[in-house]
């Protein structure tokens, strides 16, 4: 094989594995993260809707709380008519169950956006990889055949 068309296959192997690989594991992470956070608000949405149909807001309820390795304490909620949501940068503001649920549902939505942009990020650099798979196989071809 050429020497010239040798060096650029390793130059476009090396730009594979070492930056367009990185970069697909790169975003798969934060397409996970995006999709944990999903779920976390739809447990929240759901614990939420539980909580406006029973009346437990009035009432309060009883429940556990893990106070570190796994050792639990009971606890007891006098008034669960208000909620704490973290709103970004380690800021907490009390919300009514209602409104929680508004800006919960907002952030399911931007969360979403994200993911189909995460995505469709992903598919592209999929397609960068296998494109230059096939060059690869092209200038490898060209040269196996003269």
């Amino acid at each position: 094989m050429d020497p010239q068309i040798q060096q650029k296959v390793l130059q476009f192997e090396t730009f594979v594995n070492d930056v367009l690989k990185a970069d697909l594991a790169k975003l798969a992470e934060k397409l996970d993260a995006r999709n944990t956070d999903v779920t976390e608000f739809l447990q929240l949405k759901s614990m939420i809707t539980t909580f406006q149909n029973t009346n437990v807001e009035k009432t309060g309820f009883k429940t556990k709380v893990d106070i570190g390795n796994n050792f639990f304490i009971q606890a007891h909620v006098p008034d669960a008519s208000k909620i704490l949501l973290d709103v970004g940068l380690g800021h907490y503001i009390e919300f009514t169950l209602g409104e929680a649920l508004v800006v919960i549902n907002i952030r399911i939505k931007l969360l979403e956006q994200q993911i189909a942009n995460l995505r469709s990020a992903i598919a592209r650099t999929n397609a960068h990889i296998k494109l230059i798979l096939i060059t690869i196989r092209d200038l490898q071809g060209m040269r196996e055949d003269v």
